[in-house]
């Protein structure tokens, strides 16, 4: 790899103390910026040096980048063009020789808070261990969560009598679709079905102390959750679980607690509605319940983990998120809260989820500030919230997402009963009559979470018909996209065109565009193969029918689910490999006929991305008049693409070296 990036001296990083609160921790660097001035040649203007991968539509390679001292991007071109006429004043920053300057990365679909929170887990966190190429930890120990019964019994609890009967044991990451179940524990006996089907049961003979406080583990699908006896005894009124019913929220989000034969909670819990109950009679000093109580308080409470986490986004390139999913009024508040933290590295844009957004009467925001003629100002990190999300479906390798044939697991696997799957709507219909009241305001962009082909029919369904009765200009996004067929993918490239047509009537022409949780492949792809057989898991994720259908495609972390590691995003969409669990030894390509190009790929972490949120105008190329949010990266990814005899294997293992957010680095990284 090649040296370090080479920065003008008058510019010098400044080391802040790190300390347990959020706000020095994140207190990365002084400014250097001159006073607002008008003109490229004058004081607080910057020029960036060497090969520069710009992501515009015509693949243009630049070699020179000029940036005013708001972070407006001035010129792009040759290096004799860009110099011409500019005087000493101008700081430069060098690129090392092999280095590439890119659109800083945007993950289009994630989730902020909880994957913050995901960070103070400790054994608490049961997540299977990635394939080699992809662990954030190589040396970690993965025995202890290479089944289910060992990832529960590897729980370090605190004795009910140290810390209170009532407090809630949270786990998080457990994941039965790449788990084995292995009877040799002595905490239980069984298959992954029967795991399933009770696992109540086992979180009582294996969780340390679930005789003595309740317990909720989280799936790391998101779209499931185990809990015991104790935990019902917390949410049921006077503790009485026999005949207690859940909240009406629960199903009125599509949620359920799943009844055996008898009646009888199961411990199992399907949809996030169904958490809510559990996530509300937590003590109110964890911070998975602050999430929900006082998120503003998780904002300024901070703490060393939560900063790391914040960190490792940034050591990855990224530069911009959406969070797909903000459920409430205080949690818009505590993100946008984070983005006014002093250093914070990246820009958040928010989309709200659509009861939440009703139940406010909520109006969609944008960027308070815009760097342009007339405003003196630079591009502020919150960008506000201007997108509405429902979840169509739940999770593929949970075996809730909506399918249109059945999971194909044999007897004893963890679908082995899950049928076709299903929607957190009964109807197309249904999804209309809930969307109808925004999507007639005409100022909101949509993204609908659907996984299985069945939701993603639905989905298309509901577009269409919404589109009928009016028409919105806004850009809809399908969150995951992830089980293909060909026609799915020729419809939306007809919606796209003015070409669609529902109920024998024509549809007029809407913007939508799609986003893959290319992890799928790469962590559970062998798993999917399985459930859903070979020929459907080689079409997950179908960029080639997105290519030949002209949808645009991103690629997302949808993270808790998956890191956040843009490159490794893009090495997964051009290679397709996939591994076998629990051991690894079993590698091949899913798919591949729907490997995506490199920069395909690039395309989809910078410019397509910032287009599925409306910010292109601002970010996600590197354009005269846009912002300048750069990564600078220790090699050229378009070196690794096999069109060209590279080893795409390696794009993972390229350096971040820097990232910058208008043209002012976001501390220091390598």
């Amino acid at each position: 790899m090649s040296g370090p990036l080479r920065r003008d001296a008058s510019c010098p990083p400044r080391a802040f103390p790190r300390g347990s609160k959020l706000v020095a921790a994140l207190a990365l660097l002084s400014s250097c910026a001159a006073p607002i001035e008008r003109g490229p040649a004058r004081p607080g203007a910057t020029l960036f040096l060497g090969k520069v991968l710009t992501m515009d539509d015509k693949g243009t390679i630049a070699e020179a980048v000029l940036v005013d001292d708001r972070g407006q991007i001035l010129k792009v071109g040759t290096a004799h063009e860009v110099q011409k006429g500019l005087d000493t004043s101008v700081q430069t920053v060098q690129l090392a020789p092999g280095q590439v300057l890119m659109p800083g990365f945007f993950d289009p679909h994630m989730h902020f808070l909880p994957t913050l929170l995901q960070s103070v887990l400790g054994t608490h966190d049961l997540a299977p261990c990635l394939p080699p190429p992809y662990r954030v930890d190589p040396s970690a120990d993965c025995r202890p969560r290479r089944d289910i019964l060992s990832a529960l019994s590897s729980m370090k609890v605190e004795d009910a009598s140290a810390i209170g009967s009532d407090v809630f044991v949270l786990g998080m990451n457990l994941d039965p679709s790449r788990q084995t179940f292995d009877n040799t524990t002595g905490c239980g006996k069984g298959g992954p079905a029967s795991f399933m089907t009770n696992p109540k049961f086992y979180l009582e003979a294996c969780v340390p102390k679930a005789k003595e406080r309740p317990v909720l583990i989280v799936d790391q699908s998101g779209h499931l959750a185990y809990v015991n006896q104790k935990a019902f005894e917390a949410v049921c009124p006077n503790g009485v679980v026999k005949g207690c019913k859940p909240p009406e929220s629960v199903g009125k989000g599509g949620g359920e607690w799943v009844t055996d034969a008898d009646g009888n909670f199961t411990g199992l819990l399907r949809e996030s509605s169904a958490f809510g109950p559990f996530m509300k009679a937590m003590q109110q000093n964890l911070p998975m319940t602050l999430m929900h109580s006082d998120p503003v308080k998780l904002a300024e409470q901070g703490g060393a983990e939560i900063d790391r986490a914040i960190m490792a986004l940034r050591n990855a390139g990224v530069t911009t998120i959406a969070d797909g999913g903000l459920q409430s009024v205080g949690q818009i508040n505590a993100v946008k809260r984070f983005t006014e933290l002093p250093g914070f590295p990246f820009r958040i844009t928010g989309v709200v989820v659509a009861d939440a957004a009703m139940e406010a009467g909520l109006k969609p925001t944008a960027p308070a500030c815009e760097p342009k003629a007339g405003n003196d100002c630079a591009l502020p990190k919150w960008l506000g919230a201007g997108g509405i999300k429902i979840w169509v479906d739940g999770s593929t390798q949970g075996c809730t997402a909506k399918l249109d044939s059945p999971y194909q697991y044999l007897e004893g696997g963890h679908c082995s009963d899950a049928g076709e799957g299903r929607a957190d709507y009964d109807s197309a219909q249904a999804i209309v009559d809930q969307l109808s009241p925004l999507w007639n305001q005409g100022t909101w962009r949509f993204n609908l979470h659907a996984n299985g082909n069945g939701a993603n029919t639905w989905a298309l369904d509901a577009l269409s018909r919404l589109q009928q009765a009016k028409e919105n200009p806004r850009r809809v996004l399908l969150i995951h996209n992830t089980v293909g067929r060909p026609a799915l993918s020729k419809r939306i490239g007809d919606l796209r065109k003015g070409a669609g047509v529902m109920d024998g009537n024509p549809v007029s022409a809407l913007d939508v565009q799609v986003t893959h949780l290319i992890g799928h492949v790469a962590y559970w792809g062998d798993a999917f193969v399985g459930m859903l057989g070979q020929e459907a898991a080689s079409e997950i994720d179908p960029i080639a029918y997105d290519r030949e259908n002209e949808v645009p495609f991103s690629l997302h972390s949808d993270s808790m689910v998956t890191p956040t590691r843009p490159l490794w995003f893009v090495e997964q969409a051009v290679t397709r490999r996939t591994w076998s669990y629990p051991d690894f030894t079993n590698t091949y390509v899913l798919g591949a006929q729907h490997a995506a190009t490199v920069e395909e790929a690039l395309r989809a972490i910078t410019i397509v991305p910032a287009r599925h949120h409306e910010l292109d105008k601002l970010i996600g190329s590197i354009e005269p008049d846009k912002v300048a949010d750069f990564v600078v990266l220790s090699a050229n990814p378009l070196d690794f693409d096999p069109a060209k005899k590279g080893d795409p294997t390696k794009i993972s293992q390229i350096q971040v070296i820097q990232t910058y957010l208008n043209g002012r680095p976001t501390g220091s990284q390598h």
